[in-house]
């Protein structure tokens, strides 16, 4: 089967685009596998502990490995007999396409292409002011909205470092025009994987296969209908303080993925408050296990060079 990622920062309608994808006959996206995030290279108990997971997850039954896995060579075998494992369950015939939906692998794009030089690339982006708003909604992140909107930051300079990186097979969709005219849009993004447009990918609805029943609470939107209405949330549920902050964190990025400012982009940051978001991002990233963070940062300087 055909590989291909679907990328970009949490919160940013990549859930509501792998449920999309997943009406098509020939695609078969699971749930989040964190396969580069969170298993590939770990140590073996932390890769036992993650089998686990994508067996429960997956209702697939892979075996323990005698030992960890660590090289492209292995990495790639187990990957592959996880899609297999997976869309055989499924039983779903004609599948051409196994995707992967996670969107921490987002920092983890060198080693991707290492394992998987033919896979497409599918970037989901969105308004920072409304993902950062929906971020301090979930349960896995900390409900303050500078933190969450630094997070969009860093996954959007990822994706503006591609754009002039020379990497090929990727295709940038954006989230608030998807919801506007979801047949034009996927149509696209069905082209970019060289399959025909079937309707029921823009206008179907209510699957639920690849969505953890654990996940609903979150997740829960991304099986219903598309629609544009939670477009520009931020601006009926943030006060004007907060949109001046963000907008001062982020004016040239969100400039450069063509969203608007409501301010002018120059609301005065103090020391203090400079000084108590460092501690904050140091207080997250210092709950993410530090070999993934090693692997995202060597990841990260690949793209740079």
């Amino acid at each position: 089967m055909k590989k291909f990622f679907v990328l970009g920062c949490p919160r940013s309608g990549t859930t509501m685009l792998q449920q999309a994808l997943n009406r098509h006959s020939q695609i078969a996206i699971p749930p989040e596998t964190k396969f580069f995030f969170s298993f590939l290279g770990m140590s073996k108990r932390a890769q036992k502990k993650h089998i686990i997971r994508l067996n429960n997850d997956l209702n697939i039954n892979l075996e323990q490995p005698k030992a960890r896995i660590v090289s492209d060579e292995d990495g790639r075998a187990f990957y592959e007999a996880m899609a297999r494992q997976y869309v055989e369950g499924l039983g779903k015939n004609g599948v051409v396409w196994f995707g992967e939906k996670t969107p921490e692998h987002t920092g983890h794009l060198p080693r991707i292409r290492q394992l998987f030089p033919d896979a497409k690339l599918l970037f989901l982006y969105r308004d920072g002011r409304d993902v950062a708003l929906s971020l301090t909604k979930t349960p896995w992140m900390p409900s303050d909205l500078s933190v969450c909107f630094m997070v969009w930051l860093y996954y959007q300079n990822i994706m503006l470092q591609l754009r002039t990186s020379g990497w090929t097979d990727l295709y940038f969709a954006r989230y608030e025009d998807i919801v506007a005219d979801p047949e034009k849009q996927f149509s696209a993004i069905l082209s970019f994987l060289e399959l025909p447009y079937e309707p029921d990918v823009a206008l179907g609805y209510g699957n639920t296969e690849g969505v953890p029943l654990r996940e609903y609470p979150w997740k829960g939107a991304a099986l219903q209908k598309i629609t544009a209405e939670r477009v520009g949330l931020f601006r009926r549920e943030l006060d004007l303080t907060q949109i001046a902050l963000l907008e001062r964190l982020g004016k040239h990025t969100l400039s450069a993925f063509g969203y608007p400012l409501v301010t002018d982009g120059s609301y005065p940051l103090s020391c203090r408050f400079l000084m108590t978001l460092s501690w904050k991002m140091a207080r997250f990233l210092g709950g993410i296990p530090w070999d993934s963070l090693m692997h995202e940062l060597l990841n990260r300087l690949a793209i740079v060079m």
